[in-house]
């Protein structure tokens, strides 16, 4: 797995240096997504997996898909995966490339996970809160986790921001067994 990663990474890397060196980053992200949504398909996928496939036919398969309207680097960085047995890597890749566009943009991603949904004013306080925090436009990725009780837990990147029911009556468990 950790070697997946490590290859998906330098893919990514590879991918948005080549599209930041030629001013095209917008045009490399919908690309490397129409071809994500493309590999959403089942038998696609499968058929990009499978090892006893010649890489020949795979490579037809998938510019067949792409069609006229994928760019030819992207197409083919994804072949050069595909080609040198790294399939399963492709969407780590494009996850990545994701976080590193959103870098590049100023953008943090905050994933709020609630113990109910949060109403509109409650999600823009906060997202206007987070970004202040973090000094960055915040993109929000919002999860319904019925086990915090109440409150919320944010993560933007490594930092926890952790204001759920659950965590303050563990802490107070903590401090209450440690007399």
């Amino acid at each position: 797995m950790a070697r997946r990663t490590t290859a998906a990474r330098r893919y990514a890397d590879a991918a948005f240096q080549m599209g930041k060196a030629a001013s095209r980053l917008d045009d490399w992200e919908r690309d490397l997504t129409e071809l994500r949504d493309a590999m959403r398909n089942r038998e696609l996928r499968a058929v990009l997996q499978h090892p006893a496939i010649p890489y020949a036919a795979k490579e037809r398969v998938l510019r067949a898909v792409a069609g006229e309207q994928i760019g030819r680097e992207p197409l083919n960085l994804v072949l050069l995966m595909v080609r040198r047995g790294r399939p399963r890597a492709i969407d780590a890749m494009l996850d990545y490339f994701e976080v590193l566009l959103r870098r590049e943009r100023g953008i943090a991603l905050a994933e709020i996970r609630s113990a109910l949904p949060l109403d509109d004013e409650l999600r823009g306080a906060l997202t206007a809160k987070l970004a202040e925090l973090t000094g960055a436009k915040v993109e929000v990725n919002e999860h319904v986790d019925e086990s915090l009780i109440g409150g919320v837990a944010v993560r933007i990147g490594d930092t926890l921001y952790d204001a759920s029911v659950r965590s303050r009556l563990e802490r107070l468990r903590a401090r209450l067994t440690s007399v």
